[in-house]
This record gives C-alpha cells, structure tokens and sequence, in this order.
C-alpha cells in the first residue's frame, strides 16, 4: 500500500480516536470530508451533499439505524470524544449517553432499539464494549476486561442475538471476539488461525460464518470461520498478499473486499469479488492507482469505495451490471468512510477503519 494511502488512513484513525428498488442515488450515502478543515459527515443524495454537522468537532465513524432514518457517529467535542445521534437530515442532533468516558465505535442493532460502542475509562486499563438500550438509555457493559478493543466498530448478526468486535488476546495481539447480546459467551474464533493480528470481521448475513482478515507473517489473508463447526478456512492461501475489509452480501454468496493480489509489487489495493468459498476471485477495479474500502449498495446492484486515483481520496461507484466505475464526489481535499444508506430493514454496518500490516 501506498505512502499517500497510509496518511488518508491514518488520518482517519487519528481523527476517529478524538421505494423496493431504489438505488444508490435515492437511498443516500453517508461520508465524512475534511473539505472545510474539519472531519464532519456529509449526506450524498442523488447528485447534491449536504453537511449534516459543523463547526470546529472533530466527526467521524458514520453508521446508519436499519431503516436508514437516522445516522450514530463519534464526535469530538470540547476534547471529549462521545457517540452521537441525528436524523438522516442533521437534524435532532443529541448525544447518546452523558458519560464522561471516551466513546468510539458506534453500531446500531438490526431492530433499531440498541448500539454497541467502544469505551474507555483512562483511569483504567483496556476498552470496554459497552451497550445502550435507546428507549430506556440504560447502559449495560459487554466485555470489560483490561485488555484493548477496536479501532473496527463491533459488528451485529443479522438476528441481533450477538456481536463480534476486535479486542486484544492475552499477549496484546488482536483477535476477533464473539459475544452475546446480554455479555455472555465471550469466546476468542480467531486464534488457531494466526498468532498475530486480525482485522475487518465480518457476520454472513445467515449467522454462520465470520470473514476477517489476519497477519500470516510476512502477508496477510482472508479467513472464514464456521461458528457451528470452529472451522477456519483460510479462503486466500492460493494468492498470498494484502486483504483488507470482507464485507458479505445480502445472500451470503459473495465477499467483496480490497486486496494486492494483482499487483506486482503486492502493495496497490484493488477491489475484488469472489464466492464465499473462496472461488471466482474478479478484479472489480483494476485502476493504476489505489482502490479500497468497498461496501455493497443496498440492493447490491453497485460497489461503493474509496480511491486515491485523483491525488485525494475521494468516493467511487462500481456498477456490477455495466462494469464501470464512475467517481461520486468531487474535490480536492479527502473524502473517506463512506456507509450506504440501507434499504428498510437492512441492517448496515459502520464503516471499518485501518489497516493491519503484517509483520516481518
């Protein structure tokens, strides 16, 4: 991956840590630009943006309500950074707790009546993944247990019933974590895989597997393990090289993600489809210059992703049918972390965040 790939990513990093067949265009995109000096999430509707926050915070990690009403984000605000809500129009803007801990990470559930986060008190050690119930504004603690979690937002089954998230193991290295809803059954899936780090996991839409990514030293690859089975199949080990960001689609059938399986130097990220099983792998992209951080449209008629093609990251739309890409927003500053508005009852996941660089 690029130098100039790192500094749009590790921006984002830095400023995170303070009808039935409509399409892309009507369903809306939510994005954050710095193009005013600042990080503030913006709407994309049809061909006009709107800044939905503004002033001097700091705003970023955008996830959607399932019924693409409303919009959660992290937002740092008079040096505190804290989860906060608005209507899909910026209006209604609140915050969701009063804590005074340090809130990252927001995910909404399936039904729309809780969001999980990250949390931390920095007069202990770790992160927590702390829950919210929106009707009643309790707060319940899912996992806290001194070690460190994220920076990937936690991510919902589709039934709701539980959450997998990135938190470190007993060595420091990061794993991907299953939870239950109610904070049960905390189990490590991913440490017979690799013994270094993992990233991006993703839940099939059925509840059965989870894609993530995890260092093999000296590449990385993409893993699928079987929550029914705990089989793990490394679904990439025909081409190793850098992966990034496994994202299901609705059927279950297709992984879309980044990858620089194409590249001879195996630095430049392209965006790539294949079957869940590993097979038919198709270089979506294929572009000169770097390409990442895909997420299907709502009807999955489309690929939304990030690139870095005209000097600053700016948003890209892939359409599966015609196989073309055509390029969304239009600036010269940077756009990034874009989640497409779901269609009602869809659920849509944060954002995720980073890169993992294997080591040597």
């Amino acid at each position: 991956m690029n130098l100039q790939r790192y500094v749009v990513t590790g921006l984002a990093l830095v400023l995170a840590s303070f009808g039935l067949c409509a399409t892309p265009q009507q369903q809306g995109l939510a994005f954050v630009s710095i193009r005013d000096g600042h990080a503030h999430i913006y709407l994309r509707q049809g061909s006009s943006e709107q800044a939905l926050t503004s002033g001097s915070s700091v705003n970023t990690q955008p996830a959607w309500s399932a019924d693409g009403s409303e919009l959660a984000f992290s937002s740092v605000r008079d040096g505190q950074s804290a989860i906060y809500l608005m209507q899909a129009d910026g209006s209604q803007l609140r915050r969701l707790t009063p804590s005074p801990l340090w809130q990252t990470a927001p995910a909404w559930s399936p039904d729309g009546t809780a969001i999980a986060y990250l949390a931390r008190d920095n007069s202990k050690t770790g992160v927590e993944l702390h829950l919210v119930q929106l009707a009643t504004g309790e707060t319940k603690v899912l996992v806290a247990d001194g070690l460190e979690k994220g920076p990937d937002a936690p991510v919902w089954s589709a039934d709701g019933k539980q959450l997998v998230f990135l938190g470190a193991n007993a060595d420091g290295k990061a794993d991907v974590w299953l939870v239950q809803r109610d904070g049960s059954g905390l189990k490590n899936i991913s440490e017979q895989t690799s013994k270094r780090n993992k990233a991006h996991p993703a839940i099939s839409p059925d509840g059965r597997y989870v894609a993530y990514v995890a260092d093999m030293r000296g590449h990385l690859a993409l893993f699928r393990t079987d929550l029914q089975t705990g089989e793990s199949v490394n679904l990439t080990a025909d081409k190793p090289a850098a992966y990034e960001t496994p994202r299901w689609s609705a059927d279950g059938r297709q992984l879309l993600f980044a990858s620089s399986r194409d590249d001879p130097g195996l630095t430049r990220m392209d965006i790539f489809v294949m079957n869940a099983d590993g097979s038919a792998v198709t270089n979506l992209s294929q572009h000169p210059h770097e390409d990442y951080n895909p997420h299907w449209s709502a009807d999955g008629k489309q690929v939304l992703f990030t690139s870095l093609r005209t000097g600053t990251a700016q948003i890209y739309r892939y359409d599966m049918a015609k196989q073309r890409a055509e390029r969304l927003s239009v600036n010269q500053s940077h756009d990034m972390d874009q989640v497409p508005r779901p269609a009602n009852g869809q659920h849509a996941a944060s954002a995720t965040k980073g890169d993992l660089s294997y080591e040597k």
